[in-house]
């Protein structure tokens, strides 16, 4: 009897261990946020050590990961409480590496799982790519990754089942990520379906370009689409291996800047590409661009700047996408969506979408989006005023910059206030 109480007690320990991981990362830091203390610290707190060696490229992870960190303190301007936040994300994104490379290694079979034909949107930023992957998700026949999942991939055992959920939304709150002024630009929520971004997270990626201003590991890091495309892949393959293969239904508008890498990974993939009049997007993502940076640092924000950044991202990505749709054969699985069209009856959407790409819209399926769409409130609040004059633009260098792209897929020019 005492024997199995030993061994019930250090089970017990060994599953509120990873737990007291993460929620240490929440207790606050007023130190350096360097790679040579984090690092050894997420170690400590895991009790792992193996960061995956050259399979997941450990010597360009630690690489770019102090590049990061040394960004963060040299250009990121973070305030007080952003240091806090920093040091939340960074850990979570350690922890959450060290324990997914362990877990990997004793899970059957993993290397073997097949991602077969993701149904994978992507397109403009704010032209309803979270809208309509939320209407996919609430398909059985799909699986789409959580946000708690894609972040913290494998599970934490507790008292009252996995904590991932309960842990992920005390992060997001930490970060001001649930302020209702940042869930009206843009839906965070623990089991929300997530973007791949979050899955390529513990790659260290471009990713966190999006939290600080970090110009020289954005340089450092503008090669690694690939690798974060693999390391994507060793996570979706960990989170199926659980015997629920079913389709994935993926989703970033990110994925549109790396076309060629992202087809390359996911050659069978069913793309659908979604289009919006850039005079609103472009001015609503700098909106996003600059409310997140403003989580991290209280340091004025450079308007002008982030709308120039925007613009030029934009317009390039669209431009090779539009050069690329061109020349592509006509059996290429690319479905083309127009914002207006999805907002106006996003159900026939879906339709036409699943009928393009020969899926079948189950009416069990078809009733949870009917169910989800009724009670869905992604969009319906009230509409947030910007121009484009305030992110030192306007319809002039719109045109110039998306003028081809517009005439080319036949977008809809929207008109009334910029939301």
């Amino acid at each position: 009897m005492i024997d199995d109480e030993t061994a019930t007690e250090k089970q017990a320990m060994a599953d509120e261990c990873p737990t007291l991981a993460y929620k240490a990362g929440m207790a606050g830091w007023d130190g350096p946020l360097t790679a040579g203390t984090l690092i050894p610290r997420a170690e400590t707190l895991t009790g792992l050590s193996d960061w995956g060696g050259s399979k997941w490229e450990e010597d360009r992870f630690r690489h770019d990961f102090a590049l990061l960190c040394d960004g963060i303190e040299d250009s990121g301007a973070v305030s007080a409480i952003g240091r806090h936040r920093s040091y939340a994300r960074l850990m979570t994104l350690l922890v959450s590496r060290l324990r997914y490379l362990d877990a990997r290694k004793s899970t059957p079979n993993v290397d073997e799982q097949r991602i077969l034909a993701p149904l994978i949107g992507t397109g403009m930023p704010r032209a309803g790519t979270t809208f309509l992957h939320g209407v996919i998700a609430q398909d059985p026949d799909m699986r789409v990754a959580r946000a708690f999942e894609a972040v913290i991939p494998v599970p934490l055992r507790g008292d009252g089942g996995d904590q991932r959920a309960e842990i992920y939304e005390a992060l997001i709150a930490y970060q001001g990520m649930t302020d209702p002024k940042m869930r009206a630009i843009h839906p965070f929520g623990a089991d929300l379906p997530e973007e791949c971004l979050f899955m390529q997270e513990g790659a260290c990626t471009g990713f966190f370009g999006g939290f600080w201003h970090v110009p020289a590991f954005m340089d450092a890091v503008a090669d690694k689409t690939a690798a974060a495309y693999q390391w994507q892949i060793g996570v979706m393959q960990y989170l199926q291996a659980d015997g629920e293969a079913r389709r994935w239904a993926l989703k970033t508008p990110a994925h549109i800047m790396a076309w060629n890498d992202m087809r390359l990974a996911f050659p069978d993939a069913l793309i659908y590409v979604n289009h919006r009049d850039p005079a609103r997007v472009v001015p609503s993502m700098a909106s996003l661009m600059a409310a997140l940076r403003g989580l991290f640092s209280d340091q004025p924000t450079d308007l002008a700047a982030i709308g120039r950044e925007q613009l030029a991202i934009w317009a390039q990505a669209m431009k090779d996408y539009a050069a690329w749709r061109r020349s592509a054969s006509a059996n290429i699985q690319v479905v083309d969506i127009n914002f207006t069209d999805l907002v106006a009856d996003p159900l026939a959407v879906v339709t036409q979408l699943y009928d393009r790409f020969g899926l079948h819209l189950t009416d069990i399926a078809r009733d949870r989006m009917e169910r989800h769409l009724a009670i869905d409130s992604h969009g319906k609040g009230p509409q947030r005023q910007y121009s484009l004059q305030e992110f030192g633009m306007d319809d002039t260098d719109i045109e110039a910059a998306f003028g081809d792209y517009i005439e080319q897929f036949g977008i809809t020019r929207e008109r009334g206030p910029r939301a």
